[in-house]
């Protein structure tokens, strides 16, 4: 007698294929292997996803919401922007040594396969990249202003540079599994911080 496949569970099928594309990449994950994974009937997630492209794009989506959530409490609170952006640092190099697949960041590892080749994802991460620059731009703006940190930079292009320091992180860490060197990259990257 055959196993029934679970009942469809949207969020978990999610779940299930970041983790494949995030390990594998987009070319290297079929929907077979999402379907094997989250236990689910083949007809089941195409029902749901209609494709492989419409299923990464969930996957995406969920991704990034999960990233800017992790920022917007980051920043929330009455202290200094540095201390905000101190602990951002710390703990994506702690998650980023945690993982034994040394994955990095799904959004980076979308944007070194897909960005520029296809234009939903693109668009999707100039979204996301866009967002949390506009959520990071603010505090940086009244921090200059106070005189808590440099005022060099336009906070957008502060913003800008420290996103993707963070993300710069998330390449290293794939060829550079150290977490002391990660620590000293991010301590130079914050250093554009001081007055």
């Amino acid at each position: 007698m055959m196993a029934r496949p679970k009942e469809f569970d949207e969020s978990r099928a999610l779940v299930d294929a970041m983790g494949l594309f995030w390990e594998r990449g987009y070319e290297a994950t079929t929907m077979r292997d999402v379907a094997a994974r989250a236990g689910l009937a083949l007809s089941s997630l195409y029902g749901t996803f209609e494709s492989k492209h419409a299923l990464y794009l969930a996957a995406l989506t969920e991704y990034r919401r999960t990233e800017r959530e992790q920022v917007v409490r980051l920043l929330a609170g009455p202290r200094p922007v540095r201390d905000a952006l101190n602990e951002l640092y710390e703990r994506l190099i702690a998650n980023l040594i945690a993982d034994p697949a040394r994955r990095g960041s799904f959004t980076l590892n979308a944007a070194i396969e897909l960005g520029g080749q296809d234009e939903a994802v693109t668009t999707q991460l100039r979204e996301h990249f866009d967002d949390i620059c506009a959520l990071l731009a603010p505090p940086l703006a009244a921090a200059q202003a106070a005189g808590e940190i440099a005022g060099r930079f336009h906070a957008d292009d502060l913003a800008r540079f420290l996103l993707f320091g963070l993300y710069g992180l998330g390449m290293m860490v794939k060829v550079y599994p150290d977490q002391a060197n990660l620590e000293r990259t991010a301590a130079v990257t914050l250093a554009v911080l001081d007055a």
